[in-house]
């Protein structure tokens, strides 16, 4: 079970016409918490890595948080906007091309890919079958030459992209050293062709 998840908590306060600025301290300080340890798991994601041929695991979310491309959010079932309807506001905007949503949940590992698959088929439904999520758990024991990936993430995220983008970026690292670590196995659970 991954325990790395905090709990959003309804708010008592005792005068009411203070209760929106409360609400909003509240959901900055959770928000800007969850943004500081995603950003401590981009940082390790984006340091070069020999597992994966010098390149680093993720070679791409370092020009996406720097250049202000990468959207962040925290989604709590009953406390946050509902999923889609982020993804839909996310998709609407031109400022970002991929987006980070730390899921505060108690969704264990044997859980999260079927919750995958939901959410990609949620956005086929809805017409939005050019955009893909990728689900990341702390729990996850997904490794590559040693490198498991998704063991350091602060909690179970999920990734939203543009499947073009995730295509471009593919066949970019095909011709390198990036895949060579990789086991028919980790390439089969990734759904990647052989380079």
């Amino acid at each position: 079970m991954c325990t790395k998840q905090p709990e959003i908590k309804p708010i008592t306060v005792a005068n009411p016409k203070f209760l929106p600025f409360t609400i909003l301290c509240v959901k900055t300080k959770i928000l800007s918490d969850s943004i500081n340890q995603i950003n401590k798991y981009i940082d390790w994601l984006a340091t070069p890595n020999e597992a994966f041929g010098g390149f680093p695991i993720c070679p791409f979310v370092e020009k996406e948080r720097t250049s202000g491309k990468l959207k962040y959010e925290v989604f709590q079932i009953g406390h946050t906007a509902p999923l889609f309807k982020m993804i839909d506001e996310w998709d609407e905007e031109d400022e970002y091309t991929s987006m980070i949503i730390a899921h505060i949940s108690d969704i264990k590992k044997h859980e999260y890919k079927n919750f995958q698959h939901y959410i990609n088929k949620g956005l086929r439904k809805r017409k939005m079958g050019y955009i893909k999520t990728i689900c990341f758990h702390p729990d996850d024991t997904f490794e590559v030459g040693g490198v498991m990936t998704r063991s350091q993430a602060p909690y179970f995220l999920i990734n939203v992209a543009y499947i073009d983008e995730l295509n471009k970026a593919h066949q970019s690292l095909k011709n390198t050293k990036y895949y060579d670590s990789f086991t028919d196995e980790n390439k089969k659970y990734l759904k990647i062709e052989k380079p």
